[in-house]
């Protein structure tokens, strides 16, 4: 299992976690067992909810959406870019209905 820390420069990209911050990010590389997985995310998420921690979209977080919409001050933003180019809703799925799109 491999486990690292990096730094990540400050961005100006409205839904990156490094968004007008620069950051420290953790990666864990897990055995492919979610129900274990999934019971030691909360505990993550919980310590470090003092430093406002944004997940990576394309990793594993059990974050709700209402502490996403929180953490992420541009996603109102994005919500209304993604509504005008996308009517549709022809680029969404389940995943981002539930995390973004959700009221």
């Amino acid at each position: 299992m491999i486990s690292e820390i990096r730094t990540i420069a400050a961005d100006q990209f409205w839904m990156s976690p490094c968004y007008r911050q620069a950051c420290v990010a953790i990666h864990f590389t897990w055995k492919q067992d979610w129900p274990a997985v999934s019971q030691l995310l909360p505990v993550i998420e919980r310590e470090l909810a003092p430093f406002k921690a944004r997940p990576h979209w394309g990793k594993l977080f059990t974050m709700s959406p209402a502490q996403l919409k929180s953490n992420y001050e541009r996603l109102p933003e994005f919500v209304q870019l993604s509504k005008k180019y996308d009517p549709q809703g022809k680029f969404r799925n389940a995943f981002l209905d539930r995390n973004i799109f959700s009221s």
